[in-house]
């Protein structure tokens, strides 16, 4: 997901829809608005390049340690043959994304 949410779109040759436009939003103001485009990019790219993967629930959260430094708590369904269209096994995991690093726009990062 780090490297979905990572990349920016038309970075990969022969996969150009990979990836994210979160670095769109690096440097704006942390208003209710861009919150909401993030939630919407972050889903939408997670949703379209992993089947076997589903936010069920995401929070935003400021990070320890950094003054304004803002994550995203997400709360994510995994299903181990999703890519093969069975949704019938399902695990839960959490975990906590920073936004820096998602916005650096390389997957490097």
């Amino acid at each position: 997901m780090r490297d979905i949410l990572s990349t920016r779109k038309l970075q990969r040759v022969m996969e150009l829809d990979y990836g994210s436009e979160l670095h769109a939003l690096r440097g704006e103001n942390m208003t209710a608005a861009n919150v909401l485009r993030a939630y919407a990019e972050i889903v939408g790219a997670v949703h379209a390049e992993e089947p076997g993967v589903r936010i069920a629930r995401m929070e935003p959260t400021y990070l320890e340690g950094r003054q304004g430094a803002i994550g995203f708590d997400l709360h994510n369904l995994f299903y181990p043959y999703g890519h093969l269209g069975d949704y019938s096994v399902v695990e839960h995991f959490s975990m906590t994304l920073p936004a820096a690093v998602l916005m650096r726009g390389s997957a490097a990062a």
